[in-house]
């Protein structure tokens, strides 16, 4: 950042209004606002001021500084989007307890007691919650839910037990809750397509991406599903994304006060997160990177938090260290810039959670 003044009590950001508004503006997909005029399509989507240039570590300017030409919206190579919302949870979402009578039909169970047989044409797997899975490689041998994904009408689903599940849903009123009565089928979802990625809506020290290993998992509204425009690099991007630079810019988007220290990124804030552009990455597609339990962020840091951060030297654990290193060599940052980097994204984890305690 060019113009900064900064003494020992205060940081000064001279910047142009014309350049804020730039800076959390979203323009229309394909749209060139240096062909076509800035402004002229599109909508301001709102910017993190106060992360950014109140909270943010002299090292995220830094990093901004050495990544120009490096760094992109996610929102300009990916689509990011909401979870299934479903309106009734207990209903959409079911268990499976083992097979059913006849082939093509399953034994399954939701969370309102009831209990009975369904096609397995209308059940697709789907992640829940984080809690399913603390490896970023999700299995889907562990996740144990599925969910209604059924687009016809009553009339082509006569003589089907998901009909009788679907009049079942009636007496219970769901179809008249509003995000069902919404809909013109209420038990359809619609037909979505499969994520690459999936972001977390909402952490507390622990950061992970999920890697979708299949071409029909579906995500919950507790996370926002990611769609990469080049579908070949979505291991790469992955990678990217669960790397403590991306920890850092999480921290500086995110916006607290949901309860004990949590933070939460809302969909437009996600795709205003910069990343590496594909051409300027020399990651690999390497499976044994961060294919484990990934823990707390002061674990994966090699940081203590009931020590002083700063008296110490930062351990990473080594498969996060060869990642990040990949990261920081793209970006040309010495080794007390790649020290600052986990001493920052620790303070503001640690602040972020001792704020919490103290309320």
């Amino acid at each position: 950042m060019k113009n900064v003044v900064k003494t020992d009590d205060y940081r000064v950001f001279p910047i142009l209004q014309e350049d804020l508004l730039e800076d959390g503006w979203e323009y229309p997909e394909g749209y060139d606002p240096e062909k076509d005029g800035r402004f002229k399509k599109g909508k301001y989507a709102g910017n993190k001021w106060g992360g950014k240039y109140l909270r943010a570590p002299d090292i995220f300017f830094t990093i901004l500084e050495k990544g120009k030409g490096k760094l992109v919206r996610l929102g300009d190579i990916a689509e990011v989007r909401f979870g299934i919302k479903t309106g009734a949870n207990e209903f959409f979402y079911l268990q499976v307890l083992g097979n059913g009578g006849k082939n093509g039909s399953v034994r399954v169970k939701n969370d309102a007691g009831w209990e009975g047989e369904l096609e397995e044409e209308f059940l697709k797997t789907v992640i829940k919650n984080p809690r399913e899975s603390k490896n970023i490689l999700l299995n889907l041998n562990n996740l144990k839910y599925k969910v209604i994904m059924c687009h016809k009408d009553t009339r082509e689903l006569e003589k089907t037990k998901i009909l009788d599940y679907i009049a079942w849903g009636e007496k219970q009123q769901y179809h008249k809750r509003p995000t069902c009565a919404g809909r013109q089928k209420w038990w359809d979802l619609g037909n979505r397509r499969p994520a690459d990625c999936f972001w977390m809506e909402s952490i507390n020290n622990i950061n992970r991406v999920y890697q979708n290993p299949s071409n029909t998992l579906l995500e919950s509204d507790k996370f926002y599903g990611i769609i990469f425009k080049n579908r070949d690099l979505s291991k790469k991007y992955s990678l990217l994304l669960n790397s403590t630079l991306h920890c850092l810019f999480r921290e500086l988007k995110g916006f607290t006060g949901m309860g004990e220290g949590v933070l939460k990124l809302p969909v437009y804030d996600v795709k205003n997160i910069l990343i590496l552009t594909p051409d300027k990455s020399s990651l690999v597609d390497s499976k044994k990177v961060l294919d484990r339990e990934i823990n707390s962020l002061f674990e994966e840091c090699g940081i203590d938090p009931n020590k002083p951060i700063r008296e110490q030297n930062p351990n990473p654990l080594p498969d996060r260290a060869e990642l990040d290193n990949m990261i920081f060599d793209e970006l040309g940052l010495t080794e007390e810039e790649r020290r600052e980097v986990y001493w920052s994204v620790c303070e503001l984890v640690k602040n972020r959670l001792d704020k919490a305690r103290s309320i």
